[in-house]
């Protein structure tokens, strides 16, 4: 099927005719391998004969062969390309790697992500040549790089969250045969559980909203504490629309799991707490002029409508400390996850654990792993009441008879 030619000044090349029409019609191809040992040429030709067997016949070359291509400098498989016996080979570098990948699923990514993206590609470049070919790097590459994430100080939650975007990244270009093989894909990576487990109570909620300056600020406190939503992705998208005075729900649309067929949105309960701080917000976030204000379905000017449009991340958090100051509670880590985290862990004391994820907006695995992965005092307090009034009635039974 394939020959190897030696000629006079040592150089060889491989001969192989690439079809049936083209062998019958004398059409030959040629792989100049220039003078290279004959064991060299004799292991080439036996994996040209493979390639050429595979693209008569329509299937895939063989494992060993694949795994042959893979291992290829650029010259050689250059060379086979051009006659058509593997497909071309796209060049890519790291570079270019997170750029074009931002810009192809631009449309889908949300802004949090393509920060992150960002931030894992400095990380890269800070590290690797940008004009290093992506077919050039290696599984010790990946670990050596990982290793100086951790030499930078970064948690292992950072690491392993850059460690998934980059892997996430190769294997869009693994897909796409930029690369035979993700060199990064035994990185640790993913989400950690968290071992922060402070736990809001009722008492100091309630403390915090008495210490709040107006009712919006109660409202937001309240929408995280006791209807667990992500401030402010979901709590600055709800309007009076939204809110169902008469059934006591709550219907929040979620930018961050919209991406997932049936997770665009959920419906919350309304506590009865929420319920107040709702009502006592609504007086001053619906002005008279709106047509249907009593029935909160009216259609305000821009702004007018929203239940809170409390803005600003780094700026939120000093109006905060003066609020946590005059409230006399001790301040927590992650302001407002701590808060959506309190809310399913009392949900949780409560409600069956299934209906509590659906309100919550996650998994039962998630929930375990993230949110409910410590009990609080007052479960151990309670159950420790009960077990203590039934030792007591046992007790007084004993005496008595």
């Amino acid at each position: 099927m394939a020959s190897i030619t030696t000629r006079p000044n040592g150089s060889r090349f491989i001969s192989f005719r690439p079809s049936t029409a083209l062998r019958t019609a004398g059409v030959q191809r040629h792989i100049t391998l220039g003078k290279v040992p004959k064991r060299y040429a004799d292991a080439v030709k036996v994996k040209v004969e493979d390639l050429v067997a595979a693209s008569i016949h329509g299937h895939a070359p063989s494992d060993e062969t694949a795994r042959w291509l893979a291992s290829l400098d650029e010259r050689l498989y250059d060379k086979l390309a051009a006659v058509e016996l593997v497909p071309k080979r796209q060049s890519a570098t790291i570079g270019t790697l997170v750029d074009r990948y931002i810009a192809e699923r631009v449309d889908e990514l949300k802004p949090e992500s393509v920060r992150k993206l960002r931030q894992t590609e400095a990380k890269l470049l800070a590290f690797f040549d940008p004009k290093i070919p992506l077919r050039k790097v290696t599984p010790e590459d990946g670990t050596a790089w990982r290793r100086a994430l951790k030499d930078l100080g970064l948690s292992d939650a950072a690491i392993r969250t850059h460690c998934g975007n980059v892997k996430t990244i190769l294997a869009d270009a693994l897909r796409r045969k930029a690369i035979d093989s993700n060199p990064f894909v035994e990185l640790r990576s993913g989400s950690t559980p968290s071992r922060y487990s402070r736990y809001v109570t009722p008492e100091e909620i309630e403390r915090v909203l008495d210490a709040c300056p107006d009712a919006e600020w109660r409202l937001l406190f309240g929408l995280a504490r006791y209807a667990g939503l992500r401030i402010p992705s979901e709590s600055h998208l709800l309007t009076w629309g939204d809110v169902d005075f008469d059934r006591g729900r709550l219907t929040v649309r979620s930018p961050k799991t919209e991406r997932y067929d049936g997770h665009e949105q959920r419906v919350v309960p309304v506590t009865p707490r929420l319920m107040e701080l709702l009502q006592a917000r609504f007086p001053s976030a619906r002005p008279e002029h709106c047509r249907g204000a009593r029935s909160g379905q009216a259609t305000c000017p821009d702004g007018e409508e929203r239940l809170v449009a409390i803005n600003g991340k780094g700026a939120l958090i000093r109006p905060v400390r003066r609020i946590w100051a005059r409230a006399g509670v001790e301040p927590w880590q992650r302001l407002w996850q701590t808060l959506r985290s309190s809310c399913e862990k009392e949900w949780a004391m409560t409600f069956p654990q299934y209906a509590v994820s659906k309100w919550i907006g996650h998994s039962i695995t998630v929930s375990g792993k993230h949110y409910a992965n410590a009990v609080p005092d007052e479960l151990f307090d309670r159950a420790a009441g009960a077990r203590g009034k039934r030792i007591a009635s046992v007790s007084a039974q004993r005496q008595a008879q």
